[in-house]
């Protein structure tokens, strides 16, 4: 899969580039939610899409909701710190298709992927 992995703490993006790599996925990187939505914007080819919650210029939110009112096929994952106490209607609302939260381990990153990789396999199918 190609995924946009979209967060501002350099340390968090490295590591979920390399895990996703190594589950054999191709990775674009954004330090933050603008550039994210600048390579959307250009149609770089994108299967998934990875998203911090807290960042600035735009947050986690309002990359889900850009992301969905213009595909909303394309899956958002939000991992965020704050993955407990996130109210269920905002999750809704903004097209969150799952949350993961930090501190998050290797193998639920990969079975997340693994997981929307077959859900956009039989969409496509």
């Amino acid at each position: 899969m190609n995924i946009l992995v979209i967060d501002d703490d350099d340390r968090v993006r490295s590591l979920l580039r390399d895990i996703l790599r190594m589950g054999g996925h191709q990775v674009i990187e954004a330090q933050d939610g603008e550039l994210g939505i600048q390579y959307l914007e250009k149609k770089i080819p994108v299967d998934l899409v990875l998203t911090d919650l807290g960042m600035p210029l735009r947050n986690g939110w309002e990359v889900a909701r850009w992301i969905k009112m213009r595909s909303p096929e394309l899956p958002v994952v939000l991992i965020t710190g704050w993955g407990e106490s996130l109210d269920e209607e905002k999750v809704k609302e903004a097209g969150v298709d799952l949350i993961i939260s930090k501190p998050f381990e290797v193998q639920e990153i990969l079975n997340t992927v693994d997981l929307l990789a077959k859900v956009v396999k039989r969409a496509l199918s």
